[in-house]
Parts: structure tokens; C-alpha cells; sequence
């Protein structure tokens, strides 16, 4: 996919990432394995880790949604218990412990994505950014036409 001419909106960059997909260009396929991104996107050469600590945005991100599904699963035990006092706890806790952990497990990918289209909104890339993302994607053409030659 050729390097976007235009900044696509944040609406567009942000729905790219929920989709894991480069929140520049749109392209899929950034993760080799679940919890493992490629250090460029394979379409525009943007780079994910634009500095050190860069990723610390999608853990937050990757947080807020672990403890916004714990508070919702308690949130439904105050609601029942307000209705009927001797509804179980068990429930909740069981729920809320599952959720505590498999949601940061499962929603990693997609925080890491959602942290690169905020932080491009935010910090649009600088001139020299954008001549090495052009770089890497002119290296990884020049790689493919040598292999099939």
C-alpha cells in the first residue's frame, strides 16, 4: 500500500486501530504473534515505537478496559443486591477475577494499535520520521524485486 499523500482523520485512525491495523495506511498484519508487533508497518514503514516507553500509552489503554469491565461486573452486584439483599457474591468475584485476567491477555493487540493512532493524532509524524518510514518501505521493494529476480 503506497504511503497515505493525506493524514487520515482520527476517527479513521482510531477504528484502524481498534481493527489492529495500521492507524496511517490500513494495513493488517501487524503482529507476528499475539503479544509480538513488527517494529514497522509492512504497507507505510510507520514506525510503532517512536521512542523509548513508547508502548506505556497501551498498557494504560489496556488498564482502563481491564478495570472498566471489573467495575461493570460489580456495578451488576450492587444493582442486583439493591433488589434482592441475599443474591451470592460468588458470582461477581469469580467474574471479576476472570475478567482481570483474561481481558489484558485478550485486548493487548488492539490497545497497542489504539495507543499508535492516539499518539499519531497527537504527535503527527516529523519530516525525518516520515523520510524513514519512506526509506523502509523503499528498502522492503528493493528486497522483494531482488528475490524475484
Amino acid at each position: 500500500m503506497p504511503t497515505p499523500s493525506v493524514d487520515p482523520s482520527f476517527g479513521r485512525m482510531l477504528w484502524r486501530g481498534m481493527t489492529k491495523r495500521c492507524p496511517r495506511c490500513g494495513t493488517g498484519k501487524l503482529f507476528t504473534r499475539w503479544v509480538r508487533m513488527v517494529e514497522r508497518c509492512p504497507g507505510c514503514g510507520y514506525r510503532f515505537e517512536r521512542e523509548e516507553g513508547f508502548q506505556l500509552g497501551g498498557y494504560v489503554i489496556n488498564f482502563g478496559v481491564t478495570e472498566g469491565l471489573v467495575c461493570l461486573a460489580i456495578a451488576g452486584y450492587i444493582v442486583a443486591a439493591a433488589a434482592n439483599p441475599d443474591v451470592a457474591v460468588w458470582p461477581v468475584i469469580v467474574g471479576g477475577a476472570i475478567a482481570a485476567v483474561v481481558t489484558p491477555i485478550a485486548f493487548f493487540p488492539f490497545s497497542r494499535t489504539i495507543w499508535a493512532a492516539i499518539d499519531l493524532t497527537l504527535t503527527p509524524l516529523s519530516l525525518v520520521e516520515q523520510a524513514e518510514a519512506d526509506t523502509a518501505v523503499a528498502a522492503r521493494s528493493s528486497a522483494r524485486r531482488d528475490d524475484e529476480t
